[in-house]
């Protein structure tokens, strides 16, 4: 058993590793959050539902956003209908496995949304998923 002497002070642990580490984290989340971020459309508002499913990840998916007018945006560019084809003719071919969500402004036309679904049928990508917002369920009255 070790004594120890009256003159020695001990030393306090280093806090050091514990603020790099937490300023680390930190950074990841911010960064992790702006990619999470990058294909919302600010003008596009979607439908809502009462059905919750949380997302666990990011999906990864290819996201076409339909505006009020019938624009269609993808990666944030302004994409026209055979553009659009051949985009999703391309990702068919090259990615089989990845998805398609359609993000349809809640004040567009429904034909803009069946013209997207309908080319994406054509071109083989499956499954196709519908953007919208998750509303709190109401209650059914007995």
């Amino acid at each position: 058993m070790r004594i120890r002497s009256e003159f020695e002070a001990e030393t306090p642990p280093s806090l050091t590793p514990l603020i790099d580490m937490v300023f680390l984290l930190l950074i990841f989340f911010l960064v992790a959050t702006t990619f999470s971020q990058e294909e919302r459309e600010i003008g596009v508002q979607l439908p809502g539902t009462a059905a919750v499913q949380p997302l666990s990840a990011v999906p990864q998916q290819l996201i076409v956003n339909i505006l009020q007018d019938g624009t269609m945006k993808v990666a944030g560019q302004t994409i026209k209908g055979k553009e659009l084809s051949a985009l999703l003719a391309r990702t068919a071919r090259d990615e089989p496995n990845r998805s398609l969500l359609i993000r349809a402004d809640l004040r567009s036309l429904h034909k803009y949304f069946a013209g997207v679904a309908s080319m994406a049928r054509k071109c083989g990508i499956n499954p196709l998923k519908i953007g919208y917002i998750a509303e709190r369920p109401v209650p059914m009255k007995p």
